[in-house]
Parts: C-alpha cells; sequence; structure tokens
C-alpha cells in the first residue's frame, strides 16, 4: 500500500509496495526505493525509451549504437542516471520531483505505474499534486512529456516546471572512446521562432551522417528559460539531486558550441484552487539535419505547430493504445490461477515486443552495443507470428539475407548501424531459420513465402549476394549442417551451439553437440512437412533418410544410461555424463530429446525424471550440475562465470520452458506447470523475497543465480531475453495446447488435474476464435475428442482451416473424452 510520508531512503520492506492493475494492464510502485531498476519501454517502433520506476531512463532513435540521444548510467554509482527529470519548484523554494528522484524530497504520496508503452508517476506534497505521463507518439519521433499539476488547496498556487535531460554524443563507442575529442563537435542553442531548446551533432564520421537528427526539447506553452548547458545548469560540483538552475529559478539561458550537453526548459504554472493546469513538453528528433540543416528546421517548426494544436496528446494517445489492443488481440486467457493469466494474457507478451524490437541489446543492464543475435531475433519471432504475422514475416526474410549461400549464418548482425555483422559460425544459427520459416507457415497458410526470391550475404560479409528462394535458403541451412558432422555422425560444436561456452570443448574443431543433433532432428521433421505441402518430393525424400540417419546416430551413442550426453570434446570423451567430474547432467540435451521425438518414451521419461531430481531448485531449474571450477582452481576453465552463474550452473530461465514443453509433451501437467509458475516473474519473485530476487515482477529474467552461488535467488538481465518468447511458446501452445501446425490449429491442453478448464481468445487466419475448454473433470487423464464450432461436430483436436474460412468470429467448445 502507499507510504504516507516518503522519506529520502525509505525503509526497505521484505516485499515490494507493488500491485497489479489486470483490467487496465498495468502495474503501480509504491516504493521508490527498490534494489534494481524496474523499467518500462516505450517506443513508435523506431523512436525507443526505457525509464525505471524513479525516472532513470534513456531515449534512443533506430539504434542505440549510433543514435543515443540521452545518457545512462546503469553499473556506474549513482545507477539508473540520469533520466526525464521534471522539477517541481514551489515559491518557497523548495523543489521535488514526481518521480521521487532525483531530489529524494519526502512525499506525502507518490506512485509510480507502468502499463503498455506508458510510464505514469503520480506524486503529492502538501496541496499540491503532480502528474507525468510518459510515451512515445506513434505517429511523431517524440517521447511526450504530458504534465498535470492540481492543486487540491484553497489557495492558488505558483510554482516553477523544470523538465531536464543529459544529452549524448549519438555514438555510443565514439563516445566512450574519442568522446573527449568530438565533444566538442556540437551545438546548443535555443530557438525563438520555434521556442525549443535544440541540439546537432555533428561529427563527420558518422556512420549514417546523412541521417543524423536534429534533436528538440519543447512545451506547449511559453518558457520563461533554457539551458543546452549541462554544468550551466547544474553547477560547479552539482549533480541532478540539486540543480543550480532550479535552486535559483532560472536555466541560465545557456548554449554551447561544445563540452557537456543537456536540454533543459523552464515553464511556470498559476493554478487555482481545486483546478487543475496542464503543460505538455516534448523531447524528439527531425531526422535529416546535417543533409538539409534548413529543411530541418522548417520541418521542426511545422512539427511543433502539429503537436501544439488541441486535441495532438490525447490522438496519439488513443492510437498507443489502440496498437497495443490489437496486439493483445491475438491471444487472451481466462485462467483458475490468476497469476500466470496475468502473465501469459499481458506481461509476456508485452515482454515479447521489447526483444522484437531490442533483441539482447539495450536495457538497464545491457550497454546496447551487441545489436542483434541471429539465433536469438529468430527465436524471438516464434511468440511475435502468433499476433503480429506481418512483423515476424518481415523480420524472418531479413535474416535471410544475413545466411550465406552455404547454408551458414552470421552470429549477430546489426540492422540499423551500417556495421559488419559477426562471422563467428556456430552449429545452432541457421537451425532456426527452418523453424521461423514452419512457424509463419503454420500460422498463416501462406505456402508461397517458401517461393519468395531473396538474397544471401555476400560472402565478404558485405552487401548481398546472390538470390535464391525461401525455400532454397532453409535447405541450404540443412546443407551446411549435414556437411559439418563430427566422428560420432552428430554435428560438430564450431564455435559453439547454444550454449555460447560450449566452443571450450570444441577448439580443435574436432567438438560434438548432442544439443545441435537434436535441434537438426526438430528441424528435420519440420522441413519434411514443408517439403510434403510444396510437393517437393525430392528434397523430402532426401530430408527423411537424414532424419533417420540422424535420429539413429543420437540414440546409438549419445544415451548415458539415465539421461543423454550433452556432447563430445575434441579427443572424444562425452561431456554431460555419469563419469564426468563436472557438468555430470545438462538441461538442454535432456529437454530436446522430448522436442524431437529423439528416443523412445521410456529414455524420455528416466531423462526428464534426472531433470527434476538433480537440477530442479526451489528457484527453477539449473542449467547443468555439478558447477565447474573456475580461475585460479583451474587455470583452463570450461567458463569464466563463477560457481551457479550464467552458464555455469545457474537457473537459465530460457532453457527452463524447454523444460516446460517437454512435460507437456510427456503429458505430465502437474511438473509442467510447476515449472512454469516458478518461473512466472511476480511468484518468482514472492518466493525469494525482494531482497534477494531484486528484479521486475512483471518481466522474466535471463538467468537466476543457482545454490552453487552464495546470492542463489537473484535474478539478472531482465526484459532483453529469449525467456520471453519460448515462455508464451510453452504456456500458449503447449500447456493452453493451441499449437499451430502445417494442418491447421491443434488443441491440445494440458492442465493441472483440478481445473475444469478455461477460455480463450486466438485470432487464427482471418478469424477471432473464441475457445472454450469447459466441464472437463476434475483429476480426470482427458483429451479433445472433438472440437464443436458454432454448434457443428468435428472429430479429433485440430481445426482445419477451412472450417472457419469466411468467419469473422467462430465459436469453439472442446469435447473431452478419457
Amino acid at each position: 500500500m502507499p507510504t504516507a510520508s516518503l522519506p529520502s531512503h525509505s525503509p526497505r520492506e521484505p516485499l515490494p509496495a507493488y500491485r497489479f492493475d489486470d483490467a487496465a494492464r498495468s502495474i503501480s510502485i509504491f516504493n521508490p526505493d527498490l534494489p534494481s531498476p524496474w523499467i518500462n519501454y516505450l517506443s513508435n517502433g523506431s523512436l525507443h525509451a526505457f525509464v525505471s520506476q524513479v525516472g532513470g531512463s534513456s531515449l534512443w532513435w533506430k539504434t542505440p549504437i549510433n543514435f543515443r540521444i540521452t545518457r545512462y548510467r546503469g553499473w556506474t554509482t549513482p545507477t539508473d542516471a540520469p533520466g526525464f527529470y521534471l522539477y517541481v519548484r514551489e515559491r518557497d523554494g523548495s523543489v521535488w520531483s514526481p518521480t521521487f528522484k532525483p531530489c529524494d524530497t519526502p512525499l506525502d504520496h507518490w506512485e509510480a505505474r507502468h502499463s503498455p508503452g506508458v510510464t505514469r508517476f503520480i506524486a503529492r506534497r502538501g496541496s499540491l499534486e503532480v502528474s507525468l505521463r510518459l510515451f512515445v507518439a506513434p505517429e511523431s519521433e517524440t517521447l511526450v512529456w504530458d504534465v498535470e499539476a492540481t492543486n487540491h488547496g484553497s489557495e492558488p498556487v505558483e510554482i516553477d516546471l523544470f523538465g531536464y535531460v543529459e544529452l549524448g554524443l549519438l555514438e555510443y563507442p565514439l563516445e566512450s572512446t574519442w568522446g573527449y575529442y568530438v565533444r566538442h563537435q556540437f551545438k546548443t542553442w535555443f530557438d525563438e521562432a520555434a521556442q525549443a531548446q535544440l541540439y546537432l551533432f555533428h561529427h563527420e564520421s558518422h556512420p549514417r551522417l546523412a541521417d543524423v537528427p536534429l534533436v528538440y526539447f519543447a512545451s506547449d506553452r511559453p518558457v520563461s528559460s533554457y539551458s543546452g548547458d549541462r554544468q550551466g545548469f547544474l553547477g560547479h560540483g552539482r549533480t541532478e539531486r540539486n540543480p543550480q538552475g532550479v535552486e535559483r529559478g532560472h536555466c541560465g539561458n545557456g548554449s554551447l558550441w561544445g563540452g557537456d550537453a543537456c536540454a533543459a526548459l523552464q515553464v511556470p504554472l498559476a493554478i487555482g484552487p481545486g483546478r487543475t493546469e496542464r503543460t505538455v513538453l516534448s523531447l524528439g528528433v527531425i531526422p535529416g539535419a546535417i543533409s538539409d540543416f534548413e529543411g530541418a528546421k522548417k520541418n521542426l517548426r511545422a512539427e511543433l505547430a502539429r503537436q501544439r494544436e488541441p486535441g495532438f496528446v490525447e490522438t496519439q494517445s488513443a492510437k498507443l493504445k489502440a496498437w497495443w489492443n490489437e496486439y493483445f488481440s491475438g491471444f487472451e486467457c481466462s485462467l483458475p490461477d490468476p497469476d500466470c493469466e496475468r502473465q501469459i494474457s499481458v506481461w509476456t507478451p508485452v515482454n515479447c515486443v521489447h526483444t522484437g524490437r531490442y533483441s539482447r541489446s539495450f536495457s538497464q543492464y545491457a550497454s546496447g552495443l551487441r545489436g542483434f543475435g541471429f539465433r536469438d531475433t529468430a527465436q524471438d519471432m516464434l511468440s511475435i507470428v502468433g499476433r503480429r504475422p506481418d512483423w515476424a514475416r518481415a523480420e524472418f526474410l531479413r535474416l535471410l539475407q544475413h545466411q550465406f549461400s552455404d547454408g551458414h549464418a552470421v552470429h549477430t548482425y546489426f540492422p540499423e548501424d551500417n556495421k559488419t555483422p559477426s562471422r563467428s559460425i556456430h552449429s545452432d544459427d541457421h537451425l532456426w531459420l527452418p523453424m521461423l520459416a514452419h512457424a509463419i507457415v503454420a500460422e498463416t497458410g501462406e505456402v508461397g513465402l517458401l517461393s519468395e526470391q531473396t538474397p544471401y550475404l555476400a560472402e565478404n560479409g558485405l552487401g548481398k549476394g546472390d538470390r535464391a528462394s525461401v525455400w532454397e535458403h532453409l535447405l541450404a541451412a540443412l546443407d551446411f549442417t549435414e556437411s559439418h558432422l563430427g566422428v560420432h555422425g552428430i554435428p560438430l560444436t564450431l564455435q559453439s551451439d547454444w550454449n555460447d561456452c560450449l566452443g571450450r570443448f570444441a577448439r580443435k574443431g574436432k567438438g560434438e553437440s548432442v544439443m545441435a543433433a537434436q535441434q537438426y532432428i526438430f528441424v528435420l521433421r519440420q522441413m519434411s512437412e514443408l517439403a510434403e505441402l510444396l510437393g517437393d518430393r525430392k528434397a523430402q525424400t532426401q530430408i527423411d533418410e537424414r532424419l533417420i540417419k540422424q535420429t539413429k546416430a543420437v540414440q546409438d551413442v549419445c544415451w548415458d544410461g539415465e539421461w543423454w550426453a550433452r556432447g563430445f570434446d575434441d579427443n572424444g570423451v562425452p561431456l554431460g555424463s555419469r563419469q564426468s567430474e563436472h557438468g555430470q547432467i545438462w538441461l538442454n540435451s535432456q529437454t530436446w530429446s522430448v522436442l524431437a521425438g529423439c528416443g523412445d518414451n521410456a529414455r524420455q521419461i528416466t531423462a526428464m525424471d534426472a531433470v527434476s531430481r538433480i537440477l530442479d531448485t526451489p528457484s527453477g531449474i539449473k542449467k547443468l550440475h555439478p558447477s565447474f571450477p573456475t580461475f585460479p582452481e583451474t587455470a583452463d576453465a570450461f567458463s569464466g562465470y563463477s560457481l551457479g552463474s550464467g552458464e555455469n550452473g545457474a537457473i537459465f530461465c530460457h532453457a527452463n520452458a524447454w523444460a516446460v514443453i517437454a512435460e507437456a509433451l510427456l503429458g505430465r501437467p502437474e511438473r509442467a506447470w510447476k515449472y512454469f509458475r516458478q518461473l512466472v516473474p511476480h511468484l518468482a519473485l514472492q518466493q525469494t523475497g525482494l531482497d534477494r530476487y531484486q528484479c521486475e515482477p512483471y518481466a522474466y529474467a535471463s538467468s537466476i543465480l543457482g545454490p552453487e552461488n552464495p546470492r542463489f535467488g537473484q535474478a539478472t538481465l531482465t526484459h532483453v531475453t529469449g525467456t520471453a518468447a519460448w515462455m508464451d511458446v510453452a504456456a500458449t501452445q503447449y500447456l493452453l495446447g493451441i499449437r499451430p501446425t502445417i494442418r491447421g490449429l491443434k488443441i491440445a491442453p494440458c492442465l493441472p488435474a483440478d481445473w475444469q478448464g478455461f477460455k480463450v481468445k486466438r485470432r487464427y487466419r482471418g478469424t477471432d476464435l473464441h475457445i472454450l475448454a469447459a466441464q472437463r473433470r476434475a483429476g480426470a487423464d482427458s483429451r479433445v475428442g472433438a472440437l464443436v464450432i458454432d454448434g457443428e461436430r468435428h472429430a479429433g483436436d485440430t481445426l482445419v482451416p477451412d472450417w472457419i474460412a469466411g468467419k469473422k468470429v467462430a465459436q469453439i467448445d472442446i469435447e473431452w473424452v478419457s
């Protein structure tokens, strides 16, 4: 519940003061003193920001590598700063912030509210209440600061609002290396005609110089002072906590031709008793300022005139909400478990948008320099395809353009940065392409996608190479794996497989990966289905022959008695064996044996029972056991990760999703739902406690420190993680069991014994399906026997697309059998 008075450093509670509002799809946070930043992303697809519960934030356009507009400190203290700061200066000189930080002034009420694409702060001190709502306008490259000040007293109130951001040098890598030179290659000034504080960075080596934007900070009301000079506004030796410009009641009207830039505006407000006054600040960009400076200034004035018209904020806010509503309508559920319902219907889909937009790039933890991981993006799109197949399709075609003609793919690419992609060759990157292609065709029925022509990446890694059909791209991916098999007949590890550290055991180029073999089997099954759909009998025959051969190789040499080995090192010694001193059992080769249908049912159950017995913990399933020693215990360690962290025995949440799927496929709902529920962020935080878990209760973590680490239970790296996409797939397609296939929409729920059913709204090939799974006998071993579609009964568990053709809405009732 809200605290009555917040001191500068609120005493930490055993559990965070937050509350979900499921109807509004939001979370309210009432305690600013959290152990880590809890962020929200704001975006229109090209202008992006994240903001924490106390206003720490960063804004970037297109890419955080070359168009990072504002600075942010994620690691150096004080962390989670600077941000989008709004100062309220009252006539007695007292100063406070609706974001609580940076002022730390005690407040009578404070709340931060995150919802999809919007963050709002509500603060009250005495009779004055100020609300700051932040969102990126869908039809303008601007971050809207919608400010409302309400006077709850009986006397008039006069205040000054100060908006402030610290500006960066756009090119983040250049700023880190040559910033002491290039910090003098920009200008800030106040444009009287536009009534805006402006900033232009103009370093001549910018990789996209013609696109460099004009940055503006403006208000819809007259401003009484401004500044583009960080030192002039903050003052000597001061920080954002007590800026000199706010203290003296004047920004200083400073401009710069080099130095340390900021954008600050002062807006006076007079508020009558019982009245609310509103003002809007806008922080945005006008592209192309270097190539056409006069044109950019003209566009700026036109854009600000548009923003200052009545109704602009309301219109943009409505369009943003409509985008999210349309996205959510792709899949929504009503479950007996409200915590799982909330996560599946709202927060996992929100998380999937973020990973789709940012891959593993930028957050309060991630630096933003990594670019897009090839395997990461392919997996992220597996969740997007069910709600926005057009987005997944476009990203899939872009991925194909980062595949070489021999079938392998780049490891990392930079879609907005004119930067050469990473060329390290991994055994798994290219194998995610057929999985995504299969998902798109199963979802949309668009077989024509496979015939579409698209280029390979040129052999030098720059530009486009020869063109080929999508189907030829996918066959090339199979050919690459088939031509890189080791002595045991399974794929060579190469640089690594999905486990990036596994390359340690394959430095001589002879190590082999069992997970890559299982993934190959999984993909061969999918490609056989696509070949049959296309009528390509020649390809299907070859694919089926490879499938038989690869399955036999895995079953003959990779079973270790109670579980599957993880691979073989350069000398042919098994990894993940009972004979191994460390890393005796690895999670991924057990789960993927089930996903791939590799080995008989008895072996699959034995392996997954070993996962439960050895790897499962109260905070999730460990990646491997026991963890490997690190330097200095061993000079050549498996990994630099400390015990119980990262790839060395942590609870790697992404991989836990495959355990959920495996148990669902084995028909063991209690264990499948247990694995799912223990990583639902809200439930994980409750289980572990705020001080230990630390991270957001609404965003998935990449990993959680394992039991061999003294900080067991602490979550790390939220938002930008593949956990989100795979947990979405696990929940919607395997637990609730509504899974697109080449034949149609399979409906095969895997439900806890005490569930009598659920409801789902799901869009499928243009039809909104209302699926009711009711009247299931509690505890019964029941399955779907028939689907009743608008009163017409169809035997089996798969909805054939022809049955709903031409319908906008269809009611699907599940008929259960035991």
